[in-house]
This record gives C-alpha cells, sequence and structure tokens, in this order.
C-alpha cells in the first residue's frame, strides 16, 4: 500500500516536467509547421474571398429581358488554388529554413495584394498562383537533384572521366556550383522576381492626392467619370 503511494506521490512530482515538456513540444512543433499553417490559411481566404468572386464572374452570362443566366460553377479557380497549395506543401515537406518561409512570405504577400488592389483582380490572382507554383517546382528539383548527385560515386564516372580522383573532383566542383546557384536562385532571385512583379502591379495606379486612402476602384472611377 505504501507503494502505491509513493508511485501517485512521485507521479504527482513529476507531472509539471510532463506537462511542461509537451508543452514546449507542441510549441516547437507548431513553430517547425508554421509556415505550413500560414500558407494554408492564405490559400484558403484566397479561395473564399478571391477565387469565389472571380469564378462567379467567369459563370455570369447575362439573359434576355435582364435576367441572369448562371452556368454550372466547375470551381476551377478554388481548384487550381488547392493543387498549388498542395504542390507547396509537398516542396516544402521537411525541408530547413529560409525556403518554407520564404514561401510562406509569398502567400502572405500576394493575399494581401489581392486584397488591396482589385481593380486587377483576375491578373494578380494568376501572377500569385504561377509565381509560387514556379518556386514550388524550383524547390522539387533542386531537391530531387541534390539527392540524385549525393548518390553518385567517383567509381561511376571512373570511366568517363579517366580516373577515381579526377571523378572525384569533377563531381564535387560541379556539385558545389550547382548547389550555389540553387541557394541563390531559392532564396533571392526567384523570391525577389516574385515580390517586384506584385509590388509593380500593386503601384501601378498613381494615389488620389486629394484623398491617399482611396481605394484602387474608386480612383479609376473617378478618372472615368471625369472623361
Amino acid at each position: 500500500m505504501n507503494d502505491i503511494f509513493v508511485l501517485f506521490g512521485n507521479f504527482l512530482a513529476a507531472l509539471p516536467t510532463y506537462l511542461l515538456n509537451g508543452i514546449f513540444f507542441t510549441a516547437y512543433w507548431l513553430i517547425d509547421c508554421a509556415p505550413a499553417f500560414l500558407s494554408f490559411g492564405c490559400a484558403a481566404l484566397i479561395m473564399g474571398f478571391v477565387d469565389q468572386n472571380i469564378q462567379n464572374r467567369a459563370a455570369f452570362r447575362p439573359g434576355r429581358g435582364g435576367r441572369e443566366v448562371v452556368n454550372p460553377d466547375p470551381h476551377t479557380a478554388q481548384w487550381m488554388t488547392g493543387i498549388i497549395l498542395l504542390l507547396w506543401l509537398i516542396s516544402q515537406w521537411n525541408m530547413g529554413a529560409p525556403v518554407p518561409w520564404i514561401g510562406a512570405a509569398m502567400w502572405i504577400f500576394g493575399m494581401a495584394v489581392l486584397l488591396i488592389n482589385r481593380a486587377q483582380e483576375s491578373t494578380i490572382l494568376w501572377n500569385v498562383k504561377s509565381g509560387i507554383a514556379i518556386y514550388a517546382l524550383a524547390v522539387i528539383g533542386s531537391r530531387l537533384y541534390l539527392s540524385y548527385t549525393a548518390q553518385l560515386s567517383a567509381e561511376q564516372w571512373a570511366a568517363l572521366i579517366g580516373s577515381a580522383e579526377s571523378a572525384a573532383s569533377v563531381i564535387s566542383n560541379t556539385r558545389g556550383n550547382v548547389t550555389t546557384i540553387i541557394l541563390w536562385a531559392l532564396g533571392l532571385v526567384i523570391p525577389l522576381g516574385y515580390f517586384a512583379m506584385l509590388l509593380q502591379q500593386l503601384l501601378i495606379n498613381p494615389m488620389s492626392l486629394a484623398n491617399p486612402l482611396t481605394g484602387v476602384n474608386e480612383l479609376i472611377e473617378r478618372y472615368r467619370v471625369r472623361r
């Protein structure tokens, strides 16, 4: 009986440690998966607010007598967003920083530009999706290349190059150069091109000097009325 009380007392004494470890484990897991969660949240917002709006306009057909004819909605825009999200989640799975966070930033910035600039919604939406898809494919291609070249041995190339020593040197130099190019492309070149493209589309219309907070749609409507 005393042993049961001792075990129970030891359990109560260790319980705060178990709870603290559980909290830390959950926090580390959430931080590790935060880019995926952020990307998923942005994709859900795009599907709910932007894709649906564009899909409704695409399915709308004016009828006779002012009646509205709505064709069956195939949800093409939502399906495209879902496929690109899945492609991105697969590409960044188990990959270390900063690539997952760069992709999450691309989703966040793309969603923000879409919500701010509604005048060019279709064009911006296409650029957001295509930009993220290109980045995801670049990540997948780089991972496949690095995984394949890691399995190559100098002996496999010795018959083509001449000797195992020469083959090892060539493989090492080539892999190092290509890896450097991949790091520059994934960490800087492709993301900067994406952000610059969306920023240019965000700033394509001039700011109203009379009311700086005027929306783009309002601004365009004023220009049309003046003309």
